[in-house]
């Protein structure tokens, strides 16, 4: 067996990384602007998100309900983030990591940090599988 590592397998190439970055914009851009068929473009069918939420009563941190991608496409197509003026639309959306298939994408939008999951599926290209979130101001409620 052959221990090293052969570089050119692993290394994306910028079609992965114009792709990964497509993604992630269709998400965070579809958000805001309640583009319900940006948003389901983005998502893989078996999406998970979640953010944590602090018991009121305990004070301990618990995952909150998690939303699938219909829901993420329903909240979209209700509205989204299209609240928020255009002006205050100003999403850093960074490639932090990609191996091969996977890949990590931070994004910091007006009202949340987002840490994204990507997966690359033949015939489908780069998809969300994961998301965890929280809100970048105080704190959500169960």
């Amino acid at each position: 067996m052959n221990d090293a590592v052969q570089p050119a397998s692993i290394l994306p190439s910028q079609e992965d990384f114009d792709a990964i970055m497509r993604t992630s914009m269709d998400y965070v851009d579809g958000w805001y602007n309640a583009d319900a068929e940006r948003m389901r473009r983005a998502l893989h069918p078996d999406l998970v998100k979640r953010t944590l939420v602090q018991n009121p009563d305990t004070r301990e941190w618990q995952l909150w309900r998690p939303t699938t991608a219909e829901m993420m496409v329903e909240y979209t197509r209700k509205g989204g983030g299209s609240k928020v003026p255009e002006p205050e639309r100003q999403y850093q959306v960074t490639i932090t990591n990609v191996f091969r298939h996977i890949a990590t994408v931070q994004c910091v939008s007006p009202d949340f940090m987002d840490y994204l999951h990507l997966a690359k599926f033949e015939g489908q290209g780069w998809l969300i599988v994961n998301v965890l979130w929280e809100v970048r101001e105080g704190e959500l409620s169960p």
